[in-house]
């Protein structure tokens, strides 16, 4: 009889996951709390508007192409996916933009307005990126480290400086722009996985040449569709789906879990456990460990965010599908972030526009647009008036958007919605309201000494997702789903 597995959660990580294992033939049920699966990358639609609630680009595609290979399935026959280029427009205050393109011959002409002979810095930048890329994928981020001794080493060591590790990307990066322009235009890519640029390390600089290389892609439909088919691969592998199912508590008996007890008291016995909830939440909340969770909590955390979904009865050509607004004073902005956890007084902001690939998003004529401006994480300690902060949020992206000539955009809102940090703990379970991936990828929370995906006593209670190896983003997301199975075949003995 196969071994039955539970899995807590139905975001891309536990789906797919499940995928892997219901593969190997393991009796598989995934448990979410929320009506439908996904998570953060998840959409709702209203008035024929359809928003992404959280992630709103795809790529890496390489990890997408070869997750769906290992399920007999092809990428592209699954999912209708457009390129984007431009990728983005960065806009500074005034008439500072730059259009972030594969198109070599645009991004020279435009780099080179900027800042004279940076076109060829580009390139070399670019160049170290690829080489940072390929070794930090096969010695890092794509493997699991089962002992201290695979991680640290004096190979890795040797690597860490090889990569630049041990620097930061703002600094890193200024060593080849002199343009404080130019080092945001490269640096800003942090925000995606909620991180300091000038504390990040360098390994990053892997993300810009990502962009401009592998692409950057958008599946008609909205990203929720990569989940939509992510839950019909699970059903083709049996894996059972049970919504509206809170857990309360996982079930613990000596050095080994039982199974699960959901908030209605009723109790699910199971030979393997994956959490696929947020990790910090489940030592917290669903664990009897509190002196592990305690050491959770005080570990670093990303920021969080203000999201603002605008039903438009108009359409603002001045938007390309990305687009980002940087505020007058990066680095005073960032410092608010991350260094004083407060919402900046002028503020950084990411404007989605997906009509502009895809029409399916807006009714004709009007316009969908979501707006993510970067806070810091909340603190619970500080009571916060949610209301009077979104308004602070609010009145500032709308300020900003009227120098910039939409004088006109908040007279043309139809309805908005909006999820500030609290929403994302309530709706989520995410620990501070750390949207991105709750735990940050600082140098100390990479690699081994991430949360493992293996709890160190219950040897058959697994974890999935951005708070442990390999980190956030739905890539990385992706090969932690790989990771961890192979953690369970291996405790399986499969």
């Amino acid at each position: 009889m196969s071994k039955k597995v539970l899995v807590i959660g139905a975001g891309i990580g536990g789906i797919t996951t499940a995928i892997h294992l219901g593969r190997k033939g393991l009796n598989v049920k995934i448990v979410e709390k929320n009506s439908h699966p996904g998570g953060r990358c998840s959409s709702f639609i209203k008035d024929g508007h359809r928003f992404d609630i959280g992630a709103t680009l795809l790529m890496m595609t390489g990890i997408y192409e070869k997750t769906w290979e290992s399920f007999g399935r092809d990428l592209y026959k699954e999912l209708d996916l457009i390129r984007m280029d431009p990728i983005y427009s960065v806009k500074f205050h005034g008439q500072k933009q730059i259009l972030f393109s594969s198109d070599l011959t645009m991004m020279q002409h435009q780099l080179e307005t900027v800042e004279k002979g940076s076109f060829e810095k580009f390139l070399k930048y670019m160049d170290q990126s690829f080489r940072t890329y390929q070794l930090s994928m096969k010695y890092i981020i794509d493997r699991n480290f089962n002992k201290f001794t695979e991680f640290f080493n004096l190979k890795n060591l040797f690597l860490l400086f090889r990569l630049r590790a041990f620097n930061n990307h703002y600094s890193h990066t200024a060593k080849y722009f002199k343009s404080d322009f130019l080092r945001v235009v490269f640096t800003f890519q942090n925000i995606y996985v909620g991180q300091d640029p000038y504390k990040a390390s360098a390994i990053f600089a892997m993300l810009p040449f990502l962009e401009l290389t592998d692409g950057v892609w958008f599946p008609r439909g909205g990203m929720s569709k990569i989940v939509e088919n992510l839950v019909l691969i699970a059903k083709q592998f049996n894996v059972e789906f049970e919504y509206n199912k809170p857990v309360d508590k996982i079930i613990v008996n000596g050095r080994k879990v039982n199974g699960i007890q959901s908030e209605n008291g009723e109790i699910e016995h199971a030979d393997v456990v994956i959490a696929n909830a947020d990790l910090p939440y489940v030592y917290d909340h669903l664990l009897p460990d509190k002196a592990t969770a305690k050491k959770i909590e005080n570990l670093d955390y990303t920021c969080s965010a203000f999201i603002f979904h605008f039903g438009m009865n108009k359409v603002y050509p001045q938007f390309e599908q990305h687009n980002v607004f940087v505020s007058k004073d990066y680095k005073q902005n960032i410092d608010a972030i991350f260094t004083q956890k407060k919402i900046p007084e002028d503020v950084s902001f990411y404007v989605h526009a997906p009509s502009r690939k895809d029409i399916s998003s807006a009714p004709e004529n009007q316009d969908t647009i979501s707006i993510i401006v970067p806070v810091g994480r909340y603190i619970e300690e500080d009571k916060q008036d949610w209301n009077k902060l979104k308004k602070i949020v609010r009145d500032a992206v709308i300020t900003r958007l009227k120098t910039e000539g939409l004088t006109d955009f908040e007279e043309h809102i139809k309805f908005e919605t909006c999820y500030n940090p609290k929403t994302w703990e309530s709706l989520y379970n995410i620990s501070f309201g750390s949207v991105f991936g709750s735990l940050s990828h600082s140098l100390m929370q990479m690699g081994y000494m991430r949360p493992h995906n293996q709890h160190r006593k219950y040897k058959n209670l697994f974890f999935v997702g951005g708070s442990t190896h390999p980190g956030n983003g739905i890539p990385m997301v992706l090969l932690s789903a790989k990771l961890t199975s192979e953690k369970v075949f291996q405790y399986c003995n499969l």
